[in-house]
């Protein structure tokens, strides 16, 4: 892409955040600069700044992008007519868990962060309160399958551990060989 070409600002944006994931993933959240992320996006400055103001506001944009690709991924799966049952929802959480693209790997480093970010760790309740109201809008309700507040929370907690496990440990292979046990485990949570 040339450096004077000019894009919408919904492009733009979302060039910024493809090269922001690229250095987000190589160098960690915690490790990337403005600088950093200027000079990977080609932009000047100024141009880049019109934009985002800090690494976190570009990491809470590509948060909110990762919850829209899980919706469509999960909208995509679900027939049309039909609410999200149980084996439904199950499933679908043991395909996040193993899920490796880029916006998978900016998640992690955005969870690897927030233990030592006090604003990332406000972000990640935001988030988790955006992914329950997108889960909502879908007839993915979780409080219609009776899971109280601290199982949510557990589920949560699962599903980071897991996501985590598949991109630090390199666990993918491990996770798509029980992937049948994890949905088990999955459908157990949302159901006791």
């Amino acid at each position: 892409m040339g450096r004077n070409k000019r894009l919408s600002a919904e492009e733009r944006k979302k060039s910024i955040k493809e090269a922001a994931a690229r250095v987000f993933v190589a160098k960690g959240f915690a490790h990337t600069t403005m600088e950093d992320l200027i000079r990977e996006s080609g932009l000047s400055k100024g141009g880049f700044y019109h934009y985002y103001k800090s690494t976190t506001d570009v990491i809470y944009d590509m948060m909110l992008d990762g919850i829209a690709y899980r919706n469509t991924v999960i909208k995509s799966s679900l027939p049309l007519g039909k609410t999200a049952e149980t084996d439904f929802i199950a499933e679908e959480l043991t395909k996040k868990v193993s899920d490796t693209t880029i916006l998978s790997s900016v998640y992690v480093e955005f969870l690897l962060a927030k233990k030592r970010n006090a604003k990332l760790e406000e972000i990640y309740g935001q988030l988790e309160r955006i992914t329950i109201d997108s889960f909502e809008a879908m007839d993915v309700n979780l409080p219609e399958l009776k899971v109280p507040a601290e199982r949510t929370e557990f589920l949560g907690f699962f599903i980071n551990s897991m996501i985590l496990g598949v991109n630090i440990l390199s666990g993918s292979k491990t996770v798509h060989e029980h992937h049948d046990l994890i949905r088990t485990m999955f459908r157990m949570i949302l159901l006791q």
